[in-house]
């Protein structure tokens, strides 16, 4: 499952669950429209949570998921930041993502980013029993 925590709907975060819906269809795309419902989920097992996706608003938002830290630092993290400011990249690298991404340019990579860290979509596999065995 990814757990998705974007505040505000915007053609980024349109993108990235397209995206998602397309190259990882088996996958479960959680939405958190806040930071008080993603600290909830965050404080329930979290054995089904794959990636965290965060789309930032603004440096406000960035200082506030700070605050949930702890519940982060042993999960996978992606991040798109809504531009190149120093200190919001700089208060980003203090959760430790494994990607971080920029709503102005480069969150087209998101997608293929989670695909790679998620490992091969079961649903485009086909299983081997489906295999017709030809002896020559």
């Amino acid at each position: 499952m990814i757990l998705f925590y974007a505040a505000q709907r915007s053609r980024v975060v349109e993108f990235m669950e397209q995206s998602v819906a397309e190259q990882l269809p088996s996958r479960a795309l959680i939405h958190c429209r806040s930071l008080s419902v993603l600290e909830q989920r965050l404080g329930r097992p979290r054995h089904d949570i794959e990636v965290i996706l965060v789309s930032i608003g603004d440096a406000i938002e960035m200082r506030l998921l700070n605050t949930m830290r702890h519940l982060l630092l042993d999960l996978r993290l992606v991040i798109v930041l809504p531009s190149r400011d120093p200190d919001i990249v700089a208060w980003a690298h203090k959760l430790v993502p494994r990607f971080i991404a920029y709503a102005d340019t480069g969150y087209e990579q998101v997608g293929a980013v989670l695909e790679k860290m998620m490992g091969p979509d079961t649903s485009k596999i086909i299983p081997r029993s489906s295999f017709i065995k030809i002896d020559r």
